[in-house]
C-alpha cells in the first residue's frame, strides 16, 4: 500500500516536470536541519557541567558558608545529577547568632564570664533540592573553565532552637547565583530567600528577639563544590 502510494505522487510529479525536482530538494533540506540540530545539540553536550577530563561525573559534593538576616549559616551537601542541568540535592547545616566580639575573647582568654549560662539561639537544617543549571554562558579558556547560572528550589526542614515554641519546622527555600567550574571544582557565590527564621518560636536567645518578626528571611553564601 506505502509503495503505490508513493508511485502515484511520484507520477504525479512528473506530470508538470516540477514535483521530480523539488523532491530531492526537500529531502536535502531535511537533511540539513537535522544536521544542524544535531551539531546544536552537540554544543550544548558539551557545555555541561557532567563533562569532565576523566568522563562524565554524576556526583558532586560541597560546602558553603553565608550571612542571613538572623546571622550565620554553614551547610555541607551532596547532589546527583541523572541528566544535563538537572539534580537532586541533600544537604544539612546549622543556623545560629553572631555572637559580639567580647565573648569570643573571653572565651579564647579562659575567662570565668564565658561559664556563665549564656542562652544562644542555633537551628540544624535539612535541605532537600532540586539544582537546575545552565549551559556555560562565558568561557574562561585560558583556564578551560566556564560560568554557569543556577538555581535550587527545596524545603527547609528544622527543629525549633532551645527554649522555642511552635517554631515553623518545614519551610520553603530557593537559591540562585553563579558558578565557575574549572573541571571537576567548582566556585560559586549566590543569593538566597526563604520563610525559614532563626528566631522562631521565640527562643532561648543572646542577642534579643526582633521586634517585628520575620516572613522572609534574605542570605549571601559562598561556596565550593567537587565533581566526583
Amino acid at each position: 500500500m506505502g509503495s503505490n502510494c508513493w508511485i502515484t505522487l511520484h507520477v504525479r510529479g512528473n506530470r508538470d516536470g516540477k514535483q521530480s525536482i523539488m523532491k530531492p530538494n526537500f529531502a536535502k533540506l531535511i537533511f540539513a536541519l537535522a544536521m544542524s540540530l544535531t551539531a546544536a545539540y552537540g554544543n550544548v553536550a558539551l557545555a555541561q557541567t557532567l563533562a569532565c577530563d576523566n568522563g562524565t561525573l554524576h556526583w558532586e559534593t560541597d560546602i558553603q558558608a553565608g550571612l542571613n538576616s538572623d546571622g550565620w549559616q554553614a551547610e555541607i551537601g551532596c547532589a546527583y545529577f541523572p541528566v544535563q542541568f538537572l539534580g537532586v540535592k541533600a544537604s544539612v547545616g546549622l543556623a545560629g547568632e553572631i555572637e559580639e566580639l567580647g565573648y569570643i575573647i573571653d572565651y579564647y582568654a579562659d575567662s570565668p564570664y564565658y561559664y556563665e549560662y549564656r542562652p544562644y539561639t542555633l537551628r540544624f537544617k535539612f535541605t532537600p533540592s532540586l539544582v537546575l543549571r545552565s549551559p556555560k554562558l562565558i568561557e574562561w579558556k585560558n583556564q578551560g573553565g566556564a560560568f554557569h547560572i543556577f538555581t535550587e528550589p527545596g524545603l527547609v526542614l528544622s527543629p525549633g532552637a532551645r527554649g522555642s515554641h511552635d517554631a515553623r519546622v518545614c519551610c520553603w527555600s530557593v537559591k540562585c547565583g553563579v558558578n565557575l567550574q574549572i573541571d571537576r571544582v567548582l566556585l560559586y557565590v549566590g543569593y538566597g530567600a526563604s520563610n525559614f527564621t532563626l528566631y522562631s518560636g521565640d527562643p532561648d536567645n543572646y542577642n534579643g528577639l526582633p521586634e517585628h518578626p520575620r516572613q522572609i528571611s534574605h542570605s549571601a553564601f559562598v561556596g565550593t563544590a567537587f565533581k566526583f
